[in-house]
């Protein structure tokens, strides 16, 4: 196991220490945000998402409109086969 996920197992055992949960609980809980972020950003809609105290992700409007211009291109040579 690697020094990461060590302190990663250390903060979820102390957190199950002071709520009284189990380990599995803990981790589900913790991890259950980071898979919602995951699933906005699968969309593609670049959503912006906040996560309390840790701060807001979002896309810059210029970066969006540089990737829906990407994206629009690639759209366009699939269509017409082009690679």
């Amino acid at each position: 196991m690697g020094k990461r996920n060590e302190v990663k197992q250390e903060i979820y055992r102390e957190i199950a220490k002071e709520s009284g949960g189990t380990m599995q609980e803990i981790e589900k809980c913790v991890e259950a945000q980071f898979q919602f972020i995951e699933k906005i950003m699968k969309r593609g809609e670049f959503d912006t998402v906040r996560m309390p105290y840790l701060g807001k992700f979002t896309v810059k409007p210029g970066r969006l409109k540089m990737l829906n211009n990407k994206n629009a291109i690639i759209q366009r040579r699939k269509l017409s086969g082009d690679n």
